[in-house]
């Protein structure tokens, strides 16, 4: 063995792995993460900018660099890295800018959200770029408004050639779009199979038909004052065997002009989203299933008119559905959840803030298979309102049985009236869950149940119980409460307890009381954990928080029972991006502390209403979450400038920071961090007001005379 003394040096060779193997091993990380890698060594970083990573990646140019836009301009002028996706946002683009010679004949996608061009910019931007797939043009009224966009034959030409790649065409929340300038942006894109026209106003209906195009709603010119439904079919008609991607969300559809739509000859929609559409009927809804059989992805939300009817339809025929979202239908029932059951091939669902619904959608729809259930006739092809008994499940419940769907990904059931045991009903039957959102459902999510997801759902990569105050450290921390009185006992509401003595009448409030038991229960937790860490291994809780060991994003806001026992003990996630603690107001730079070093890939986290979190607090969070890139401070009274000095120092890759309502920082501290988009509250005479109002001393009562 050779000897080495201390004063001597050698340099160790390290073996390096093959480049295919570092490629290999990226494969496996997040974006984040991998370009955390590539910063190791030349050879990583080679193996980062692999071109199926770099596809991944975006550019946004926007706030809050837009004062420094042209310095970003100037070093991406002077990088020898590719980029392939560009997002422009709020800024004023010009076609002589050297970005476009330079990174357009390689550009895959551009999005230009509110952006100020004029129609030759736009023109010449889009000679550069060849190999464009995407393009997403959002809210640009300046490109639009003239109607002079593309009006030289030439030009058309010259750009039907150069974006003969682009498949995904999105023209979205553009309201000076025309029937002329729609004719021309699809005339340069020929073999689109994505459109979107979300939030356009679109004309359907057919007495403004009549008034632009009066001959029999033939179109022989297209106007340049309005945008038709007849002429996007016309163009849907030409495109039917290409289009399979379609987006009319935020418009006037209506059940005559869907019908319409879906009895086109060759067309095999795979993608239709129609968000706010409340024109929508189920004739429409009847129509799309008979003939648009071949869906996979069905957005209906937040469209009124849809009924149990409709269900049963969308259930009963397209059998390929795999994403079905239908949050905030309000007519819809119990019975027609319970049809959603057909749907053999769901991966994604939700049916989040429909207010009719109950624990049965749950125990008797989703989670259990009925024998009675309402069998589907292939050979009808006429349902009617009249026609259907949307109750026959009530029938014989003794005959329903538990069903498994290994198949669903992803479950939102936010703002339902369930109760427990539809968790428990969840967790059996949808075991692979990688997302779940059971957000204000008050009843349904205890510490007994938030246990169960813990205990069943591994895979989960997404949670979300916010406002689910019911959730103690306990249930966080997998200690079972089932049989602890103790427990229980401070849990029970301050108006359920009796007085302990007639005698002895407690002058407390309500809020005070609350206080008081919250912190007995966290005593006593602190207590029992220290118990259960001293005892022999097998009494030492498994099913806590820490089981989710692929837990990405994490939304705890409203948890108003949680305090630093649960960030101290059992709260350690390698992935952990998101995380949200908003109105957990016991928390302090306690539990900040053991959080900021045990999740380092912290991202974003919100901190909103977090009264007692201090400049002590946020110096943790600044020292050791080196990739937080957003961070929500808004109502932390207690924080200073000390705060600002902390993050000015040390999170070098903080993008976003909001202070607002935060009364001891000032905006002269404020503006040495040019580099982040902040929101914080302008000292004002109404808030300087308001702020006298309330920080006023209360009122000494009125004497009392004899």
């Amino acid at each position: 063995m050779e000897t080495i003394s201390s004063q001597s040096t050698i340099n160790i060779d390290i073996p390096q792995l093959p480049i295919d193997v570092i490629i290999h091993i990226m494969s496996y990380l997040s974006i984040s993460d991998r370009m955390a890698a590539g910063l190791v060594n030349r050879i990583w970083h080679e193996a980062s900018l692999t071109t199926k990573f770099i596809d991944q990646q975006l550019v946004i140019l926007g706030p809050p660099r837009i004062d420094n836009l042209n310095d970003v301009l100037h070093i991406l002028e002077h990088s020898f890295r590719p980029f392939y996706n560009f997002i422009f946002k709020e800024v004023e683009l010009k076609s002589t800018m050297s970005l476009w010679r330079q990174y357009g004949p390689f550009m895959k996608s551009l999005h230009l959200f509110c952006c100020d061009f004029s129609e030759k910019t736009l023109i010449g931007i889009l000679k550069h770029c060849n190999n464009l797939k995407t393009l997403h043009i959002s809210s640009c009224r300046e490109c639009l408004m003239s109607g002079r966009l593309l009006e030289d034959d030439s030009d058309i030409k010259e750009l039907s050639e150069k974006l003969k790649f682009l498949h995904e065409l999105s023209l979205t929340y553009n309201r000076y779009l025309s029937d002329a300038l729609f004719n021309k942006f699809i005339s340069i894109c020929p073999n689109v199979n994505t459109l979107s026209l979300k939030g356009c106003e679109i004309s359907f209906h057919c007495g403004l038909y009549k008034k632009f195009y009066p001959n029999n709603n033939v179109i022989t010119y297209a106007s340049e004052s309005v945008l038709t439904f007849l002429n996007i079919l016309q163009y849907i008609i030409s495109s039917a065997k290409q289009l399979k991607h379609v987006d009319f969300s935020h418009t006037l559809i209506d059940g005559t002009a869907l019908a319409t739509l879906s009895k086109l000859e060759n067309l095999r929609l795979e993608t239709l989203k129609l968000q706010h559409c409340n024109q929508l009927t189920i004739i429409g809804i009847r129509t799309l299933t008979y003939h648009q059989i071949h869906l996979k992805l069905l957005d209906i939300s937040f469209c009124t008119r849809i009924t149990d009817v409709s269900l049963v339809v969308i259930c009963k025929h397209l059998k390929q559905l795999e994403s079905l979202n239908i949050r905030r239908c309000r007519a819809v029932t119990d019975s027609g959840i319970q049809q959603i059951q057909l749907l053999r091939n769901l991966r994604e669902l939700d049916i989040s803030e429909c207010e009719q619904l109950t624990s049965k959608c749950i125990t008797d729809g989703l989670c259990n298979e009925l024998q009675n259930n309402l069998q589907c006739n292939n050979n009808e092809m006429d349902i009617k309102a009249d026609n259907i008994d949307l109750n026959v499940q009530e029938a014989d419940c003794s005959t329903k049985n538990d069903i498994r769907n290994d198949k669903m990904l992803k479950l939102s059931v936010n703002a339902l009236n369930l109760d427990e045991s539809c968790i428990r009903c969840i967790v059996k039957c949808f075991p692979h869950l990688r997302y779940l959102d059971v957000g204000y459902c008050f009843i349904a999510v205890t510490d007994i149940t938030i246990q169960k997801i813990f205990e069943e759902l591994i895979f989960l990569r997404t949670l979300k119980v916010t406002h689910c105050d019911r959730i103690t450290d306990a249930g966080l921390m997998g200690i079972d409460t089932s049989d602890n009185i103790d427990i229980q006992s401070l849990q029970l509401n301050v108006t359920d307890k009796q007085p302990e003595s007639l005698l002895r009448i407690s002058l407390r409030s309500r809020a005070e009381e609350e206080i008081v038991c919250d912190a007995n229960r966290t005593c006593y937790i602190k207590n029992l954990w220290k118990n259960i860490s001293t005892s022999s291994p097998v009494t030492i809780p498994t099913f806590s928080l820490t089981r989710l060991k692929g837990l990405r994003e994490l939304d705890l806001s409203g948890c108003s029972r949680i305090t630093d026992v649960s960030l101290t003990h059992n709260f350690a996630f390698i992935e952990l991006r998101i995380l949200s603690l908003r109105k957990c107001c016991q928390i302090t730079h306690v539990g900040l502390e053991y959080l900021a070093k045990n999740n380092s890939a912290i991202e974003e986290l919100d901190l909103t209403q977090c009264y007692n979190i201090s400049d002590l607090g946020v110096s943790y969070l600044a020292i050791y979450l080196h990739r937080l890139k957003r961070l929500h401070l808004q109502g932390c009274i207690q924080l200073t400038n000390q705060s600002l000095e902390y993050i000015q120092e040390n999170c070098k890759s903080l993008q976003y920071l909001d202070i607002r309502h935060c009364k001891k920082i000032t905006t002269f501290e404020i503006r040495n961090l040019p580099f982040l988009h902040m929101e914080y509250t302008q000292p004002t005479e109404n808030n300087l007001l308001l702020d006298n109002n309330v920080h006023a001393p209360i009122p000494i009562p009125p004497s009392i005379y004899k």
